[in-house]
């Protein structure tokens, strides 16, 4: 679902905690400095639960301390994920000494969340009115204030484990205050890659994929990367890329079978559209139930990969000046590609970037005859573009796992 509603976190402790109202209190104080907004207390149940309300955005926050442990099978699929033992190896055992937890939860309009429920948002479609917070900007905003929220708590008493709902993510307390102090959205904390590969055989490098889970919070799509020889952890840096590109303002999601990457080529990654049910090689089962955006890496320079397909840089050229030996030779054919090209030049140009045409030209003089199909084409975002995370291979290693990248 796009921009979900109601969004939850879940803070789990090896003792009680006595201090919810004070909690509560100083998220208040907090974003009233940060934001300027005002809430009300429209319910409270002294330390056990409290609900906030700003009337200015119609925005319900609530805070809930329960003094059991939290139900064990909510965690079954962040468990399954190889990604939470990696990112907190003790968590199983964490979850066996929690015995209290502390759930906040934001949402916007005056009925909190229940829209989600398919029953209530079939009614109100049927009658024409709009779901509450159904906007990038609002959902974002949920999602930083459940951030706050949280790590208000982590202040007061660090937890053993945090579940983010959101992502579906399971993480040490010490983890989740990290990634929650400095991850814009989308980030680290918002997508979880779930990790896959084939055994590999003796003697054989193990090979690791990934298929997305929160991405669809944005794109309406989740993201695989196919098992392939590189780091998975590089390939989610250009994940991030990719999920930048097509949520900053003018943004937009890279063309079936185009290609993108910086503007110094240092990377190359093509991206293919699959729709729900599409066979999609390798991947899991469970990843034909849902829509994806596959990124296929084409180069790789830090860390020496370029694939056989991948189009030489020498064979780039700027599609209002290119060789007569790469457009069809069909009239009408030709001119449907160059406007392609300029609808193409428009968008990547709207996000700061710049838009190439990559195809290999053996002989300009007398080119073998075309088929009115377009080549690959490269989109790159500027380096310098405001947000964009970093693809040096520093970025989410030295995030997530505190070690400096290639």
């Amino acid at each position: 679902m796009l921009y979900p509603n109601r969004l939850q976190a879940a803070l789990l402790f090896d003792r009680p905690v006595d201090d919810l109202e004070a909690i509560m209190r100083d998220f208040i104080r907090i974003e009233k400095m940060r934001s300027g907004a005002d809430f009300t207390t429209s319910e409270a149940n002294p330390g056990r639960f409290y609900r906030l309300f700003n009337p200015a955005d119609e925005l319900m926050l609530t805070f809930e301390y329960l003094e059991v442990p939290a139900v064990s099978q909510v965690f079954r699929g962040a468990l399954s994920s190889p990604y939470t033992g990696i990112v907190t190896p003790d968590i199983r055992d964490r979850l066996s000494r929690a015995r209290s937890h502390i759930l906040v939860e934001a949402s916007h309009g005056v009925m909190g969340g229940v829209e989600e429920d398919p029953k209530i948002a079939a009614m109100f479609e049927a009658i024409g009115r709009p779901r509450s917070g159904a906007s990038q900007a609002q959902f974002e905003h949920r999602l930083s204030v459940l951030s706050l929220m949280s790590r208000i708590v982590t202040d007061h008493a660090m937890p053993l484990a945090v579940h983010w709902t959101q992502s579906d993510q399971l993480l040490g307390g010490e983890v989740f205050d990290k990634l929650a102090s400095g991850s814009e959205a989308p980030g680290p904390l918002h997508i979880h890659p779930f990790l896959f590969g084939p055994t590999p055989a003796p003697g054989e490098d193990a090979l690791a994929g990934f298929r997305t889970f929160g991405a669809r919070h944005w794109l309406g799509r989740e993201i695989i990367v196919q098992p392939n020889v590189l780091p998975w952890a590089a390939n989610l840096e250009t994940v991030f890329a990719f999920l930048r590109v097509a949520t900053m303002p003018n943004g937009y999601v890279i063309p079936d079978g185009d290609t993108f990457g910086p503007e110094d080529r240092s990377l190359s990654y093509r991206v293919i559209h699959h729709d729900t049910g599409a066979n999609i090689g390798y991947a899991e089962p469970e990843a034909a139930d849902m829509p994806m955006y596959e990124l296929v890496p084409l180069k790789h320079v830090a860390l020496g990969f370029v694939a056989p397909d991948h189009v030489p840089d020498a064979s780039v050229f700027d599609d209002r000046a290119f060789p007569a030996g790469i457009m069809p030779h069909d009239q009408d054919a030709k001119m449907e590609l160059a406007n392609e090209w300029s609808e193409k030049r428009k968008l990547a140009e709207g996000i700061g970037g710049k838009f190439e045409v990559r195809k290999q030209v053996e002989d300009d003089a007398a080119p073998e005859p075309e088929p009115p199909v377009p080549p690959a084409r490269v989109v790159a975002p500027s380096p310098s573009q405001p947000g964009l995370p970093g693809l040096s291979g520093r970025g989410l290693r030295s995030r997530v796992f505190g070690r400096k990248g290639v």
